[in-house]
C-alpha cells in the first residue's frame, strides 16, 4: 500500500526501486485513499506514470470513497489494472444497495478488462455469492474461516 504523499519522498522511490529488482513482478502497488492527502491531478498523474514506468502492476484502493472516485479510476484506465471495492463503506446500508454498488463497479471492472477485488467478504453468503466469477477477487476476515467453513451446507 502506498499512500499518495508517500511519493513526495526520494526515499520511497529507492526503496520500491530495490523491492522491483529483487522481487520483479511480484509485487503490486496498491494506492490508498485517505482523503487528507489529496493531491493534484497532475501530481497523481505524474507519480503514478513513474510506478508504471517502473514496471508495477497498481491498483487502486477503496474505489467510491474519497477521492478515489469514478472520476479519478476513469482518468487512470491505460495504468491501472486492479481495483479494490470495500465493502466497509456499506456496513450500515442493507444488503440489495451493497450489492447494486457491487455490480457496478464489477460491471465497469468487466468493461475495462480490470481484476475487481471485494474486500471486506465477511459471512457465507456474501463469499457464496461472488464464487466462481474469474475476474473477482475476495478478501476478508471470513476466509481467515478455512474453505472447509465454505463448503458446510
Amino acid at each position: 500500500n502506498l499512500e499518495p504523499c508517500q511519493m513526495k519522498f526520494e526515499s520511497i522511490w529507492r526503496f520500491l526501486e530495490e523491492i522491483r529488482e529483487v522481487y520483479h513482478d511480484h509485487v503490486a502497488i496498491e494506492i490508498t485513499e485517505r482523503r487528507e492527502t489529496i493531491h493534484s491531478l497532475d501530481y497523481l498523474d505524474r507519480e503514478i506514470q513513474r510506478l508504471k514506468k517502473m514496471g508495477f502492476e497498481l491498483a487502486i484502493d477503496d474505489v467510491c470513497a474519497g477521492s478515489n472516485s469514478y472520476a479519478f479510476i476513469k482518468r487512470r484506465l491505460k495504468v491501472v489494472s486492479r481495483i479494490k471495492l470495500s465493502l466497509l463503506l456499506f456496513k450500515d446500508e442493507d444488503y440489495e444497495i451493497m450489492i447494486s454498488f457491487v455490480n457496478a463497479w464489477l460491471t465497469f471492472a468487466k468493461k475495462y478488462h480490470l481484476t475487481f477485488v471485494i474486500e471486506g467478504i465477511s459471512n457465507r453468503q456474501l463469499a457464496k455469492k461472488f464464487a466462481g466469477n474469474p475476474i473477482i477477487l475476495q478478501q476478508g476476515f471470513y476466509w481467515g474461516k478455512g474453505t472447509a467453513y465454505f463448503n458446510e451446507e
